[in-house]
């Protein structure tokens, strides 16, 4: 009956796994085919600093331009951006009262309002001199004031317009991308990428005009809002208007990459999620942290970030600091050249940002016979483990069934997916350290090179097993969503510390490791000495630190060594592999076949929890989503690679000190 029950355990083991390959493979085709990134500059800041400088802005686009630069990113101009070029000025009704006491008023419309004591004190004033200006804000302005609060007074230029509103309020209006702006774009080919303020009274008529204006005048890339309250178009009633509209004109929404929760701008997951398959990350540098960074460190960041991370728009402001003997302008020029070059270094082409399309990886179907992998794991370590019953292999299916069904029906499928994958993260893992089990118990080889082939072997067989739990979480989680990073994996933290846990619970309580505590309640109340404690709290220590460090972005921050070397692998290396891999779990792998069996008694415990934190960092390498599937490999087998040469070495200074001691105590023997 068991073995019955092993086999269609292992059967079924083996269906979820060709289910999730089958996605891996349909993921790593479409992370090939969506290697299309886009270079953008903020225009204002660009304008801002050509304009400090003295230099040409249409010359300085033309350099930027051939140097790799594919798009501007232009800015809707607010309320209190009018009177900084001469297309308009605006007044409150109060200056004008206040101007015309102290002298006349040139403006002849204007005049005649004070003259006849028609001036508005809750009213604002706009002059415009340039009829394509004119013609932008009698099309902008109704989408943010009520019809009754407009007035035209005078309809030739210079055009007078009354707006009834408050000057601090009517400042902060976005007042749609200026014209000229958009001309110069089109005459230098630059695609655009346009940045709409929220206006939570924008319904779907106005959201449809706001960006119809734009794009009979620009080629649209990537939309990307701002605004003082951080929030995307339509937030909060008007979300799926906002997605309709670009769902009907085959917009993209850039999601600006941000490691502080804080920082997202409000509705950027909702909007996402009502418009699968047309999201890319957007990666930007803020100006304050962009002045303390080298121009090395940020084309580094920069191409990181495409290669990595997923970030298919390059959000560049001007580097306000000179590149060698190069000016200004030229730093800039080379800037955006040396982020060009790498790029297309990497594989990556230039043009419009290519977002993760929907695909049928993400089939529900094939992530549902994946997720059937998660209890097939769960009843063959229950026969490893002696535990079997039968009650308990049925209630492992029936759960995950619900779980992943219970997921779909409620619209929270990444959710019950997320549980699901990271079920099966931690019973593979549980799984590579029960297999890896044998070599605590195998005795050392005679010579040292037989002994490496050991620890290789063993290594490879854990290090198997790691991975094909790493390939059930890519089965279940690989949706364009996660991959852009608006839904996330849950549970990397617990990968980081619970397979530790279960690697020394297995170690001490089953009979696999040659290690098992017989009388438990005896071990339990047996006295713990002082090195005792110390230890335990060390270990503990370094456990919270592993986790607290845990993320993009932590409260401890790396020390300049550690980053320097994370900088020196990642050079060396291309892919940077990670430190609780190639310090720990490899080497250690590696170095325990090779140990006298009294020394693993006496440090076993202490090896398990080492190897069970490598075997948990290499499926939580693949728990990062938003990481191409052939970096993640890279730098499993970078770290793979690293650590068995560690491991080598520590297996031959091992024996070497074991072989000096003997010939020592051999040498002490009288004859």
């Amino acid at each position: 009956m068991q073995r019955t029950g092993t086999r269609i355990a292992a059967f079924i083991l083996l269906i979820g796994l060709l289910a999730s390959l089958f996605v891996a493979f349909e993921r790593a085709r479409i992370e090939q085919a969506t290697r299309r990134v886009e270079i953008a500059m903020d225009y204002n800041d660009f304008l801002t600093l050509a304009r400090s400088y003295n230099y040409r802005p249409e010359a300085f686009l033309v350099a930027l331009r051939r140097a790799g630069l594919t798009s501007l990113a232009l800015q809707e101009e607010l309320g209190s951006s009018i009177g900084t070029d001469k297309n308009a000025y605006v007044a409150s009704g109060v200056a004008l009262l206040s101007t015309a006491r102290l002298s006349s008023i040139s403006d002849p419309t204007l005049s005649a309002l004070v003259h006849n004591h028609r001036i508005a004190q809750d009213e604002v004033y706009l002059l415009v001199y340039d009829r394509p200006t004119f013609e932008r804000y009698m099309q902008e302005l109704p989408l943010h004031f009520t019809p009754g609060s407009l007035r035209l007074l005078h309809a030739s230029a210079p055009w007078v317009i009354a707006i009834r509103t408050q000057l601090d309020y009517f400042g902060s209006v976005g007042l749609g991308i200026p014209t000229s702006q958009l001309q110069l774009a089109h005459r230098l080919n630059f695609l655009v990428i346009p940045r709409f303020q929220n206006d939570e009274r924008l319904e779907a008529p106005q959201i449809a005009a706001l960006f119809d204006t734009l794009r009979r005048q620009a080629r649209i890339s990537t939309v990307v809002f701002f605004g003082l309250r951080n929030q995307v178009i339509g937030f909060p009633d008007h979300l799926r208007d906002t997605a309709d509209v670009m769902k009907a004109r085959n917009l993209t929404f850039g999601s600006i990459e941000t490691y502080d929760p804080n920082q997202i701008q409000k509705g950027n997951d909702e909007l996402a999620k009502l418009i699968p398959g047309r999201t890319v990350r957007v990666q930007a540098i803020a100006k304050l942290e962009q002045d303390k960074l080298s121009f090395d460190d940020i084309v580094a960041r920069y191409l990181l970030g495409a290669r990595e991370r997923n970030i298919r728009v390059v959000y560049l402001r001007p580097f306000a600091h000179q590149y060698g003997p190069l000016s200004i302008e030229k730093t800039n020029v080379e800037l955006v050249r040396q982020i060009a070059d790498g790029l297309r270094a990497r594989g990556f082409t230039l043009g419009r940002a290519s977002p993760v399309p929907l695909y049928r990886g993400n089939n529900r179907v094939v992530v549902g016979i994946a997720a059937l992998s998660v209890p097939s794991i769960f009843v063959l370590l229950l026969f490893a483990l002696r535990f079997y019953r039968l009650w308990l292999a049925i209630a492992a299916y029936a759960l995950t069934i619900i779980i992943y069904a219970g997921g779909l029906l409620s619209h929270h499928d990444i959710l019950g997916r997320s549980i699901i994958a990271l079920a099966g993260a931690l019973l593979f893992a549980a799984a590579a350290v029960w297999v890896y089990g044998g070599a605590f118990t195998e005795p050392p080889a005679q010579s040292t090179g037989a002994q490496v082939v050991r620890g290789l072997y063993w290594t490879a067989l854990a290090t198997g097993v790691a991975l094909l739990g790493a390939l059930v979480v890519v089965g279940l989680m690989s949706s364009p969503l996660v991959m852009e990073e608006i839904e996330r994996f849950r549970g990397v933290k617990a990968l980081l510390a619970v397979p530790a846990l279960v690697a020394l619970l297995l170690y001490l309580f089953t009979d696999r490791f040659g290690a098992r505590i017989q009388n438990p309640r005896a071990a339990f109340s047996t006295p713990v000495g002082v090195g005792q404690l110390i230890l335990g709290f060390l270990i503990l220590v370094a456990a919270a630190l592993v986790i607290t460090r845990s993320g993009n972005q932590t409260d401890i921050a790396p020390s300049s060594f550690e980053l320097s070397l994370r900088s020196g692998l990642t050079s060396l290396l291309t892919v940077r592999p990670r430190f609780k891999e190639f310090l720990v779990g490899f080497p250690l792998m590696m170095l325990v076949p090779a140990l006298l069996l009294a020394h693993r008694r006496a440090i076993g415990w202490l090896l398990a929890i080492g190897i069970g934190v490598g075997i948990g960092d290499i499926i939580d390498t693949f728990s990062h989503l938003h990481t191409p599937l052939v970096v993640s490999l890279l730098r499993v087998f970078n770290a793979a690679i690293i650590g068995c040469i560690i491991g080598a070495l520590a297996i031959v200074i091992y024996r070497a000190l074991f072989a000096a001691r003997e010939a020592v105590k051999r040498r002490a023997v009288p004859a």
